[in-house]
């Protein structure tokens, strides 16, 4: 079964899109933000790792976003 999306992910999504490159120390310093959230969105293809632990939207999270799941 597919888990959907929650505001809290959602949010964190939309936060690394506005700052691609974000490093995962600092997300994991907002409150709220666990590392399961981090993972929900890398094992769901909607974030990618492009240097060891800093992170951007793919072209999927992109259209998440656009579409305001």
């Amino acid at each position: 079964m597919v888990e959907t999306i929650s505001a809290v992910r959602l949010s964190l999504l939309q936060l690394v899109a506005k700052h691609p490159d974000v490093s995962r120390e600092k997300l994991l310093t907002i409150k709220g933000i666990t590392d399961a959230d981090l993972d929900y969105l890398l094992k769901n293809d909607l974030i990618r790792e492009r240097e060891v632990g800093k992170y951007r939207v793919s072209h999927f999270g992109e259209l998440v976003i656009k579409r305001g799941v």
